[in-house]
């Protein structure tokens, strides 16, 4: 949170000074788009300062920087601790978040449950411990969720796949892309090797193939 704070202060820092150097903006301009910057800014900064998750003995509470959500204990169907996809391209990151699932299927991330803020695994086993005994004794899980939580995750695993095979298939793609530089082919070979296509359609195609495939390996094995 606070190093998401100083991007915030500092983003904002350096843009009024590079719109406030600007001698070729006019004034109202100006100072329109540096009053809605900064008020943009600072409800990230109040947004940001309020996120929490909160428990009692009815319900985990969650304030989310855009909504508030309340999950009754007999209505959480499941409480896990998942790797983070986008910590592999934001530096200092959550690598592992924490999600509880609402009895629609709905996945609610945990603020400030993650590997960054508290041990993981100490808060999760409190959470799953605090689940088990107030869901009341007559619980059951909910087979529609079931199906939705299986079929979202079947869904971000196999964009993951998909990207995993995309950068795995860089350095293949751009060796055929380059092959008619070195070796003479026959021209519709040429022509299918050209940079639009092989990076236009060739990297897409094997994005959507492999995302595919791996949906449907994934519903298959669930």
């Amino acid at each position: 949170m606070h190093a998401f704070l100083w991007v915030i202060a500092l983003g904002t820092l350096s843009v009024v000074g590079v719109v406030l150097g600007a001698d070729d903006l006019p004034a109202s301009v100006t100072y329109s788009f540096l009053l809605g910057w900064l008020a943009l800014m600072g409800w990230l900064f109040y947004a940001t300062l309020h996120c929490s998750t909160t428990v009692d003995i009815k319900a985990i509470h969650v304030r989310s920087m855009v909504r508030r959500r309340r999950l009754a204990w007999e209505d959480v169907q499941d409480i896990r601790a998942e790797i983070n996809p986008a910590a592999a391209m934001q530096s200092g990151a959550a690598q592992v978040l924490v999600h509880a699932y609402g009895r629609d299927g709905s996945k609610v991330m945990l603020p400030f449950v993650d590997d960054v803020h508290v041990n993981v695994e100490r808060e999760l086993g409190v959470l799953l411990g605090a689940w088990t005994e107030l869901r009341g004794e007559d619980w059951a899980p909910d087979a529609r969720a079931a199906v939705v939580i299986h079929r979202r995750n079947a869904r971000q695993g196999a964009v993951m796949a998909g990207f995993v095979a995309l950068m795995l298939g860089i350095i293949p793609l751009t060796v055929l892309m380059l092959l008619p530089l070195f070796v003479d082919l026959p021209g519709w070979l040429e022509s299918v090797l050209s940079p639009l296509t092989v990076m236009g359609v060739g990297a897409p195609l094997l994005f959507a193939l492999t995302a595919v495939l791996s949906y449907r390996g994934r519903l298959r094995d669930g």
